[in-house]
């Protein structure tokens, strides 16, 4: 954090950071985006066009005081046309305090950033800004509340691990929680790592993951599984591996699938309890993720598919 903000003392007087009022610099990010949207008399729904975010997510920022997700900062800040930096600045007489290792540093990078071009420094500030503010986000972001990781096994495959057991039906899974839990990733969008695409999740995903023939088809752990999957989806997207494509030959789905299918492979683990409530393992699962390639262009997380346990490689807590 010091040395973000000794960058944004460096450059003060030279950026559009010294033009930025400090009553401004004090507000909340999620408090700035309704203050632009106000300056520039845009609505919420104009928002949600330019930017592909649900109305009613950027809703709840303010209603649960809450900061948008990190990777969605860019967008936000080209549709409301301001700069990273503005978004994300922090008052000028912050107390700032570091050890004499610390100051060498920072001085060290200061003057690398003052010798680069303009097209560097902006990136400089966009890395550094997102690495302070990606933890603000994730402790004020509590919606929902999850306990995930990302590991890799032996083989070195990445795994996401979910902690916690959220859906424990010991006959049947109530579908309508899960849907509801879905509801709140609706507007997102998540890259994966291993082909760069982005991937949205649509109005469509509560009602067909929770409710299509598989699904329905589904009991037992596999059942339990595919509902406490919910918790890893953005993750479960990042890490997936192996695009595969096929051709949309269905009718009903030429508008919202019109450019084919994607599939990709994914895993994740799952906490299995003893007697006394300790974790004892952990069952790894494989999915497919199911994409389609929509009529806008966008591709959208439609289902997860053909879960089946990896019975040769449980993890221990």
């Amino acid at each position: 954090m010091s040395l973000l903000l000794s960058i944004y003392d460096t450059i003060s007087e030279k950026s559009e950071m010294g033009k930025l009022r400090k009553g401004y610099c004090a507000m909340k990010i999620y408090e700035k985006i309704f203050a632009r949207l106000e300056e520039l008399h845009m609505s919420q729904t104009e928002l949600s066009r330019r930017t592909g975010i649900a109305t009613s997510t950027i809703s709840d920022w303010r209603k649960k005081q809450i900061n948008p997700q990190a990777d969605k900062l860019v967008s936000i800040c080209k549709a409301l046309d301001m700069t990273l930096v503005e978004l994300l600045c922090v008052e000028e007489n912050e107390e700032q305090t570091a050890t004499n290792d610390y100051v060498s540093e920072e001085n060290y990078m200061i003057e690398l950033f003052r010798q680069s071009d303009t097209q560097s420094r902006r990136r400089i500030i966009s890395y550094l800004a997102l690495f302070d503010v990606c933890k603000q986000i994730n402790d004020s972001n509590q919606s929902q509340q999850r306990n995930v990781s990302v590991v890799q096994d032996i083989d070195g495959n990445s795994i996401v691990v979910i902690n916690d057991i959220r859906f424990k039906g010991k006959r049947s899974i109530d579908r309508k929680e899960v849907r509801a839990y879905l509801k709140e990733y609706v507007g997102d969008f998540y890259k994966v790592a291993s082909t760069g695409e982005v991937i949205y999740i649509g109005s469509d995903l509560p009602s067909e993951y929770s409710g299509s023939v598989y699904t329905k088809r589904l009991n037992g752990a596999v059942a339990k599984a595919k509902a406490n999957a919910t918790q890893g989806i953005p993750e479960m997207i990042e890490i997936s591996t192996g695009r595969y494509f096929r051709e949309n030959n269905k009718g009903k789905h030429n508008w919202n699938a019109r450019n084919g299918w994607y599939r990709y492979d994914t895993y994740f683990a799952l906490p299995v309890y003893g007697d006394n409530e300790d974790i004892e393992r952990y069952n790894v699962f494989h999915a497919s993720l199911i994409i389609r390639h929509a009529n806008d262009g966008k591709m959208y997380l439609y289902d997860i598919l053909d879960i089946k346990k990896e019975t040769s490689t449980p993890l221990e807590p």
